[in-house]
């Protein structure tokens, strides 16, 4: 019996540690986040990495960058609605600018710090998250040190990709790693170096060489510049990187 009454308390605490300590609002979501959705639109491959910015009355703005089977558009303008509910679930209608309008449901955790999501619209099956961006210093020489990187998707072909390893940035714009690639059940692993470029606004870019080749991704900063979120800007490429510094 004792047994019994400590797990249930120990799942309680645990599902009151995951949900703000109290009733959320409009404005429990309110600042800058970054989000990474995957999924598919009707027959296509879908990932989009962006920056959102609620006003904590129900108003969004930002920027996101698209992958659709391979057909990259950057820094897509967006503007949106939200609302947030006592119970910390909600909706959320986001336009990015030339592309029709998306309906996503919400679930907010991680005490405000982080949201669930899935993609509403009829024909489209995506989910995905958004992480608070936090207190942060973005510029190059503030975001460096040592980092662990995975992530994966699949190219226009559905040839799927796997990836993993370490990075690090010297806070001059340049990086120096090794990584463990596998593209179809073909693994390859080796050094990598590359350039990084972060904004003011805690987006940026990046360029890896791998095995000769090269990537080129684009970056939103999140959770106190201990995190990132990226995207391929591949053409061809269906792929998201998840950043964290060790």
């Amino acid at each position: 019996m004792k047994s019994q009454l400590f797990v249930a308390v120990l799942v309680v605490g645990l599902v009151m540690s995951a949900l703000p300590s109290s009733a959320c609002s409009d404005t429990t979501i309110q600042g800058s986040w970054g989000f990474l959705l995957t999924g598919a639109n009707g027959n296509k491959l879908t990932a989009v990495v962006g920056q959102i910015t609620a006003d904590g009355r129900g108003g969004l703005t930002g920027s996101e960058t698209i992958s659709s089977n391979g057909v990259i558009s950057s820094n897509v303008a967006l503007t949106g609605t939200y609302a947030i509910t006592t119970t910390c679930t909600g909706t959320a209608t986001i336009t990015p600018s030339g592309f029709p309008a998306a309906k996503y449901n919400l679930t907010v955790v991680s005490t405000g710090k982080q949201i669930e999501i899935v993609d509403t619209d009829s024909g489209t099956t995506a989910f995905g998250y958004a992480l608070a961006r936090g207190v942060s210093t973005c510029t190059d020489a503030a975001i460096k040190g040592t980092l662990g990187f995975q992530g994966g998707g699949f190219n226009s072909a559905l040839v799927p990709k796997a990836f993993a390893g370490q990075v690090k940035l010297d806070g001059a714009g340049k990086l120096t790693g090794t990584e463990t690639a596998s593209a179809g059940g073909t693994v390859a692993s080796g050094p990598i170096s590359g350039t990084y470029s972060v904004n003011s606004d805690c987006t940026g870019s990046v360029s890896v060489t791998f095995k000769t080749k090269k990537f080129t991704s684009n970056f939103v900063i999140v959770n106190g510049d201990k995190s990132a979120l990226e995207i391929s800007t591949e053409s061809g490429d269906i792929t998201t990187t998840t950043v964290a510094k060790q």
